[in-house]
């Protein structure tokens, strides 16, 4: 089974909405169609069977109005904050199987193609990389090494690539859990390294969390 997990726990106050901003609208649609939809529409492409949203510490609400079909989508709240608990919290709500695929990346971003669908041909912990020139924070990769840059600029040590989605085996998971690597590490750019990873090269991709990178997107039509 391939299942989505879609972290949405970040309140987007760079953007001072009165609205979430996993519900801005995606630009060149005839209608309402907004940013998060793009994550989780390529997941369905890669035969994501349900969608799992983490909110934070409260529910989304229009989140969950627009994704309401509780035989796709399901919400769960985060009993503690942090990026890596949005794993973590999947892993105590969801009843998921060691061979099954687990699907993540955030709802803010556009990206090229679809990775997701040659990631879940891979075993083990697969990661989608990317490149950008937009302004953004990333986790980039090691020149030389597999191994997780947490939030770093670009220096000479660093490529251009970065990690925008990834995929896991229910056994990853399971691992993670067993070592206790929620309570050790706060990123998942640091779970990622301890449990080893495969990747998968992807295209352009875009962080639309602040103002210039989502007027980008819209005026110039970003890729």
């Amino acid at each position: 089974m391939i299942i989505g997990c879609v972290g949405i726990g970040g309140k987007g106050t760079r953007l001072g909405m009165t609205f979430s901003k996993e519900m801005l609208p995606q630009r060149n649609y005839m209608f309402y169609n907004p940013i998060s939809n793009h994550l989780v529409s390529k997941m369905e492409e890669a035969y994501a069977e349900h969608v799992y949203f983490i909110h934070g510490l409260e529910l989304k609400q229009d989140v969950v109005n627009f994704y309401k079909d509780v035989s796709k989508y399901t919400h769960i709240t985060q009993n503690q904050l942090g990026f890596a608990n949005v794993l973590n919290e999947f892993i105590n709500y969801v009843k998921f199987d060691k061979n099954d695929s687990i699907l993540f990346g955030m709802p803010d971003t556009i990206f090229e193609e679809n990775p997701f669908i040659k990631m879940v041909e891979l075993d083990g912990v697969v990661s989608g990389l990317f490149t950008t020139d937009a302004e953004t924070k990333v986790d980039r990769l090691y020149k030389d090494a597999n191994k997780f840059k947490i939030k770093s600029k670009l220096t000479d040590e660093l490529t251009d690539n970065f990690w925008g989605i990834l995929k896991f085996d229910g056994k990853n998971l399971l691992e993670a859990h067993k070592e206790n690597l929620f309570e050790k590490y706060t990123e998942v750019g640091d779970i990622v390294n301890f449990l080893g990873f495969k990747t998968i090269q992807g295209n352009k991709y875009i962080d639309l969390g602040t103002w210039p990178n989502y007027n980008r997107y819209l005026s110039k039509g970003y890729y």
